[in-house]
């Protein structure tokens, strides 16, 4: 154990390259090059209705895999006043997303870049100003963000606990919204809460469940079907499986080390099965009514949201 922990990270990166060459994505080699004009980042929303269920470490660990894949990942930390996704990614920004805000820098001089390439926006306690810009300094914010669409593949951000309306805005703007939950009874029925509203303001929105830290795959599998029965007895609304990432040891030290279970200890249960859900869930083989609108189509819709004035 002790020899895993100090181990070099040059080392461990390495190893982790090689453990994951047999499960690259297949579809990147006969990858089909951009069009012109055509939008490539999907925007992917991680919400969960509860605190402490695992969100930002997924977040930070799905990024990477998408990363040693060969796709080029932005991370928004959008946890209002609880950013904490550069601490699990082992990363120290000197700046976060509120100083864009007050203009004393651009937000690409905030990008920091975490372990495998991965463009991590530090957040800040600041952020909740977002809903409340004035139409000047909204302008420069989309400007901002309309930079990264040519500079990402995928853009996951990583939100709050709860169902705050920053949080649902978030959901609500993204091309995918991935809920995340545990198998205690509060965490699903704020899971199921977090589902509720999303569904009465967007019914058809892509969003997809995830439950972390099962005992079994039958437990997994007991939760998603009820999740989605219910969801669409009561609400009327389609939820899809994203999957599961059983209890695992390795998740813990992994944090405790400040370094991505992906890195860390790229074989374990958990870091395989994470593998194993980004290669499915979060493919380019989406149908064409789901296809990504880009960043450019998720500012358009937050703007919409949070009434941002962009004349």
């Amino acid at each position: 154990m002790t020899e895993q922990i100090v181990k070099p990270i040059d080392s461990i990166v390495a190893e982790s390259k090689k453990s994951i060459q047999p499960f690259l994505f297949k579809r990147l080699e006969g990858r089909r090059p951009k069009l012109p004009g055509k939008k490539t980042a999907r925007v992917i929303t991680v919400a969960s209705g509860k605190g402490g269920v695992g969100k930002t470490n997924l977040v930070a660990n799905m990024a990477i895999c998408l990363a040693q894949a060969g796709r080029r990942v932005i991370v928004l930390d959008a946890d209002l006043g609880l950013a904490n996704i550069d601490v699990i990614f082992g990363v120290r920004p000197k700046k976060n997303i509120t100083e864009v805000i007050n203009g004393s820098c651009t937000l690409e001089e905030i990008i920091v870049t975490g372990p495998s390439g991965v463009q991590i926006i530090a957040g800040g306690s600041g952020i909740s100003e977002l809903a409340q810009l004035n139409p000047e300094a909204s302008k420069i914010l989309f400007r901002e963000m309309k930079l990264l669409e040519d500079k990402a593949d995928y853009f996951l951000i990583d939100t709050g606990a709860g169902i705050s309306q920053n949080v649902i805005s978030f959901c609500l703007a993204a091309d995918q919204i991935v809920v995340v939950t545990t198998p205690e009874p509060t965490a699903l029925a704020d899971a199921y809460g977090l589902i509720k509203v999303v569904s009465q303001q967007r019914n058809d929105a892509n969003l997809w469940v995830l439950v972390n830290r099962v005992e079994s795959q039958e437990e997994a599998g007991f939760i998603l079907n009820r999740l989605q029965t219910v969801a669409w007895d009561f609400l009327k609304f389609r939820v899809q499986q994203m999957g599961f990432v059983p209890q695992d040891k390795y998740m813990y030290l992994s944090v405790r080390q400040q370094t991505p279970l992906m890195l860390f200890s790229p074989m374990s249960p958990a870091a395989l099965q994470i593998r194993y859900i980004v290669s499915n869930a979060f493919n380019e083989q989406a149908p064409e009514e789901l296809e990504s609108k880009g960043i450019d189509g998720f500012i358009e819709r937050l703007s919409q949201l949070w009434n941002w004035d962009k004349a």
